[in-house]
């Protein structure tokens, strides 16, 4: 059966999408890349985007990061928050993963979509940050899973 990938977006106005980012982290540092062309264009984020039908939350999260920034993701995704977010003219249920074991050096595979990839200290990050990825963050700080609202 051929699955249209895209055809999420095109439903996404009557009903929440599934989103998944990753949040690929090096020692203290994560991987971000300004968004453009795209809801949130112009903040900084991680590699991410829409759950295709039939599709696993790992296998989710390993396509984006190959097909977003060109790394491969080697370990276990681990769920880091679930986060119902209602932003930039969208509502999706997004689930953020964060990667410790991967392979490959980032590089734009996506340029209309991404300027950029650059690895950030977790305490100098650019600003402004795409939601989800603020969202995942205060998560790790406090221990929460579920940001709803």
């Amino acid at each position: 059966m051929k699955v249209d990938l895209d055809a999420h977006h095109q439903d996404s106005n009557v009903r929440p999408a599934v989103g998944v980012g990753v949040m690929i982290r090096r020692d203290d540092k994560v991987l971000l890349g300004r968004r453009r062309g795209a809801h949130g264009a112009d903040t900084f984020g991680w590699p991410g985007g829409g759950l295709a039908f039939g599709e696993s939350l790992a296998d989710a999260v390993r396509r984006e990061a190959m097909e977003e920034a060109g790394v491969r993701v080697t370990g276990v995704p681990r769920l880091v928050c679930v986060s119902n977010v209602v932003e930039y003219g969208r509502h999706y249920l997004d689930l953020e993963f964060e990667v410790t074991e991967f392979s490959g050096e980032p590089m734009v595979r996506e340029p209309d979509l991404i300027e950029s990839w650059q690895w950030y200290p977790l305490d100098g990050l650019p600003a402004p940050l795409f939601k989800p990825c603020q969202l995942a963050l205060a998560s790790l700080n406090d221990d929460r899973l579920l940001n709803d609202g």
